[in-house]
């Protein structure tokens, strides 16, 4: 059986491992450690998103998209609710108003809506 696991290596000895001297740490287009052990670290985009201030209630969270802006996602169970409780907007009203909300094109940074209801 063996009982000795040292390798040898010296990263190993004491845990001398520290990011900037590891060649292969700044390879990675964003490592996330970057910040801490670079002197020359990017500064981090603050995200800005087109919101739909009368549908906070609604709001879900962000959708990520690899080559375009960072999306906001709203619930369209909350957003009906909304349109009915807060603007009185019967079933027939509310789905056009819906309709219209999802089809606006605001260019690349227009929000999107989630369909949760239960597939059949």
């Amino acid at each position: 059986m063996i009982y000795d696991f040292d390798s040898g290596a010296p990263e190993f000895e004491g845990s001398y491992y520290h990011p900037s001297d590891d060649p292969y740490f700044y390879r990675q287009l964003d490592p996330p450690c970057y910040k801490e052990f670079s002197e020359n670290a990017r500064p981090f985009k603050k995200k800005s998103m087109l919101m739909f201030s009368e549908l906070k209630d609604a709001y879900i969270g962000v959708v990520e998209h690899a080559s375009n802006p960072s999306i906001a996602c709203y619930s369209i169970a909350g957003t009906k609710m909304i349109l009915k409780e807060k603007h009185g907007l019967n079933d027939k009203e509310i789905d056009m108003a819906l309709d219209q909300l999802m089809s606006c094109d605001l260019g690349p940074s227009t929000p999107c809506f989630l369909d949760s209801t239960p597939l059949e």
